[in-house]
């Protein structure tokens, strides 16, 4: 097996900040859905109740939750293939089953594969150069 060309492993400043921006937009469709109630039914509590709730459990069982299932992941660039290895399993993605690789969110990298699946690599800190990488590793493979 070849050394890693490249190793990947879940930030935590871009997990927070994916949290933030999914948090805010949360806070914002809860507080305009219990504007609409206000308005409909005169109960304007729902107004500050909803998004409290909606935060609350964001902050205290969700992100936690997931920080805890991905902070241990690794994604390992060989020259042949790429690796994943998380606390309960390990795959193997042939670089040659690569059709496309995408960067989604500011936050994932997707690669596409040939049999339809896609696998996503979350909270890098640079997916441009995740993807970058991926692409020229599978390329210099190819004919």
């Amino acid at each position: 097996m070849s050394d890693a060309l490249a190793v990947w492993t879940p930030s935590l400043r871009v997990f927070l900040r994916r949290s933030l921006i999914v948090g805010l937009t949360t806070l914002a469709v809860m507080a305009l859905f219990g504007w609409g109630i206000g308005a409909a039914t005169g109960f304007w509590q729902i107004l500050y109740v909803g998004p409290v709730l909606a935060l609350t459990y964001f902050i205290v069982v969700e992100d936690p939750a997931r920080w805890r299932s991905v902070r241990d992941n690794r994604w390992y660039l060989r020259s042949d293939a790429v690796l994943f290895h998380g606390p309960e399993d390990d795959v193997r993605i042939p670089l040659a089953d690569i059709t496309d690789v995408r960067k989604r969110l500011g936050w994932s990298v997707v690669l596409f594969l040939k049999d339809g699946q896609r696998v996503r690599i979350s909270y890098v800190s640079d997916p441009a150069s995740v993807m970058a990488q991926i692409l020229a590793a599978r390329d210099r493979m190819l004919p």
